[in-house]
């Protein structure tokens, strides 16, 4: 409305200056001349005003689908471990033979593989974790936590004892210092400050505020070596990727440890770690001896790492990883939550952690 009052003015303004008897034809011509130049930046503007304004409804219709579809997938892969946690649903599973389940109805490994689902306005990736397959950062040992830290990035020693020693003085109920930790006053005297925990961990994005620990030792660092085959994880290995605040102590479920836990937890050779994630694939270990028989490889580790496997542990708590990607356009956008299964709850399940992840 107001364009065309604008219009209108121009145009009763034209007629104006156009009478013969109030201005000289010179005049009016430049006049004509101003106003088209006026009239083509008024266009032109309001073109560009409204391609923007479509195009900012596009990209919002966009990420309102990108934003349906993960959570199709949140919803999808929490139905699957719904069904993992039934045990009318599991009995049944077990009194079938391997080859009369298709593939698409197998049950979802919950180790970290990717598995795809196909929508009408795009596709997503589903990535299941489960907590029992980590390592418990409130109840890890001191021996325990330096060795991994050396497995993981840290062995400079110096770095090393710094976040070890720091991280157990954060989780600790004291005021007093390790040879190389952190308390109070260390961190009332940052820039930002804030107070020592002085308990457990609520989060695992806790770390992040213990001494020593940077967002590379948190997230990860991209390095050369990694692995590059479908079965393992090619993604930057951090703190994060190891350890939870749900899981069973030091124990690990085999059945659920991902790349990195295999890797750097429990310190195996990348070959060994492929050969447990591939046997997986055919059926859960249900003991030790099963694992021998089926991965004789890992004999030699055993003495080693024999007391921290388990094989049935029942953690209903698990991260789901969602990435959603557009078929029209490159698009995509990304969910992460972490639930807990609980028949109590309603829907079988409660949301402890919900995360968007922009991509």
């Amino acid at each position: 409305m107001k364009a065309e009052r604008f219009v209108r003015k121009i145009c009763e303004g034209l007629k104006k200056i156009m009478d013969p008897d109030r201005s000289s034809p010179g005049v009016a011509l430049i006049m004509v001349l101003w106003v088209i130049t006026i009239l083509f930046v008024v266009v032109l503007e309001f073109s560009f005003a409204m391609r923007t304004e479509i195009q900012a409804a596009r990209n919002y219709q966009q990420e309102l689908q990108l934003y349906a579809i993960a959570e199709g997938g949140i919803e999808r892969a929490v139905a699957e471990l719904v069904y993992k946690h039934d045990a009318r649903i599991q009995q049944m599973r077990r009194n079938l033979r391997e080859e009369e389940v298709p593939p698409e109805q197998r049950e979802w490994i919950t180790d970290g593989r990717e598995y795809s689902l196909a929508m009408a306005r795009g596709d997503c990736t589903i990535r299941i974790f489960g907590e029992a397959g980590k390592i418990n950062i409130n109840q890890v040992s001191d021996t325990t936590l330096r060795k991994i830290l050396t497995n993981l990035v840290l062995r400079e020693e110096e770095k090393r004892d710094i976040v070890v020693d720091s991280i157990l003085d954060w989780r600790d109920p004291d005021d007093f210092y390790r040879l190389n930790g952190a308390e109070d006053d260390h961190y009332q005297s940052l820039k930002d400050p804030y107070h020592c925990k002085n308990a457990n961990l609520d989060s695992i994005e806790e770390l992040l505020l213990v001494r020593g620990v940077t967002a590379e030792l948190f997230y990860g660092e991209k390095k050369g070596d990694e692995p590059e085959s479908a079965e393992e994880r090619v993604e930057p290995v951090g703190l994060k990727d190891i350890f939870s605040i749900y899981s069973m102590g030091e124990q690990i479920d085999l059945n659920s440890a991902a790349w990195p836990v295999l890797r750097v937890g429990l310190g195996l050779p990348r070959e060994i770690a492929r050969l447990i994630i591939k046997a997986r694939e055919e059926k859960r270990f249900e003991n030790q001896l099963d694992l021998m028989q089926r991965v004789p490889e890992i004999a030699p580790f055993m003495g080693e790492i024999g007391r921290f496997l388990l094989f049935r542990a029942v953690i209903p708590y698990y991260t789901i990883e969602v990435k959603a990607k557009a078929k029209e356009a490159g698009a995509a956008r990304g969910l992460k939550v972490i639930v807990k299964i609980d028949p109590q709850e309603k829907g079988g399940r409660k949301m402890i952690q919900w995360l968007d992840v922009f991509s």
